[in-house]
Formats: C-alpha cells, sequence, structure tokens
C-alpha cells in the first residue's frame, strides 16, 4: 500500500481588508470598500486560491466574501490574523507608537502587542496553514499585522511606506515550514 503525502504550500497571499468604516472588530466595509473587494476577485481568482482564512473583523470577512463566493469557497475564521494591538485601548491608526516600531521592534505598551509578537503570531498563522492540504491559501488580515512581517523582511519597509498601502493590498510570501523568508508586493 501506497501513502500519499498531500501537497502542501510554501507560498500564502496575504490581502489586506478593503477601506472600512472604523477599526472596531464589528466595523465593516465601505461601499468604496465593498466596490474594491469585489474589483480584485479577478486577480486572486487567477491565483488559484484554494483556502480563505480571515481575521475575525468584519470589514476582512467582508473583503473576502466576494472570491469566496466566487470560487464556493468557505470563510475560515483564523484568530491570529487579527490586527495588530498596539495597547489595551485597542486600534488606534493615529498612535505615535505604531511609526516608533518599525525601528523598535520590541517596543510595546501595556496591553498591547510589539512588532515581534504580531509577526511571530503571522508566523503561526503560516506554520498552521502549511500543514494542511492547501496550496494556494489566502490570508485576509490588517496592514499593522502585514507591516509588521514585511518590514522584517524587506529592511527599507518603513512607517512610510506602511501609510501608502492600499485598500486592499496584496502580497504573496514565500516561507519554509512557516517561517517567511520572501515577501513580494503583488498590488
Amino acid at each position: 500500500m501506497f501513502a500519499v503525502t498531500p501537497l502542501r504550500t510554501d507560498t500564502i497571499y496575504l490581502l489586506r481588508h478593503a477601506e472600512s468604516v472604523g477599526h472596531g472588530l464589528d466595523d465593516g466595509l465601505t461601499e468604496a470598500g465593498q466596490a474594491a473587494a469585489e474589483a480584485i476577485v479577478p486577480q486572486l481568482e487567477a491565483l488559484e486560491i484554494d483556502g480563505i482564512f480571515s481575521s475575525p473583523a468584519a470589514r476582512a470577512k467582508q473583503t473576502a466574501r466576494p472570491l469566496a463566493d466566487k470560487l464556493d469557497l468557505a470563510v475560515s475564521v483564523m484568530p491570529d490574523l487579527r490586527e495588530h494591538r498596539l495597547s489595551m485601548s485597542g486600534h488606534d491608526p493615529e498612535d505615535p507608537m505604531l511609526e516608533l516600531r518599525f525601528s523598535q521592534r520590541a517596543k510595546a505598551r501595556p496591553g498591547g502587542e510589539s512588532f515581534n509578537a504580531a509577526a511571530s503570531r503571522l508566523r503561526q498563522a503560516c506554520a498552521a496553514i502549511a500543514r494542511r492540504p492547501v496550496i494556494a491559501p489566502l490570508f485576509v488580515t490588517h496592514g499593522g499585522l502585514m507591516a509588521s512581517v514585511i518590514s522584517q523582511l524587506d529592511k527599507t519597509y518603513g512607517f512610510a511606506e506602511f501609510q501608502t498601502m492600499p485598500r486592499p493590498a496584496l502580497y504573496k510570501i514565500t516561507h519554509a515550514k512557516g517561517m517567511p523568508r520572501k515577501i513580494e508586493a503583488l498590488t
């Protein structure tokens, strides 16, 4: 008898959610954000996505929905894809600590998460998916979490680049057993 080893991915696609009405867990997409989520479907479809994993945030799940409907795939929620937590009070995109984290990756406010911790969380998600029989998984997540890994892999990527990251933004990560090795912007 032969054992068939399922194919496993060394590539994960990261998609930043489209424009949203706010930063809370239940805040969904704006009308423009919904249109952008629908407009990126052909590009995602060309990548032959066969698994969709989302942050628990409504804006991420709503960004994933048009592709999921088109491909007839379920959207699996992964808590590790949640937004980068800046402090106990939650996410504030105007927080000056966010800029500081690009140069001081271990820095965190009480109850917050450092860039190193956020990147570790994304690596855990990559490792978990690498063990599944999914060839081209899509992670729909948040800019802060993505920036924690992008800036780790690309030392020229800083706060200014993060500020110009579009919504949605698509990246390809090549990894080895969950450890990201290379990142490439696709949008």
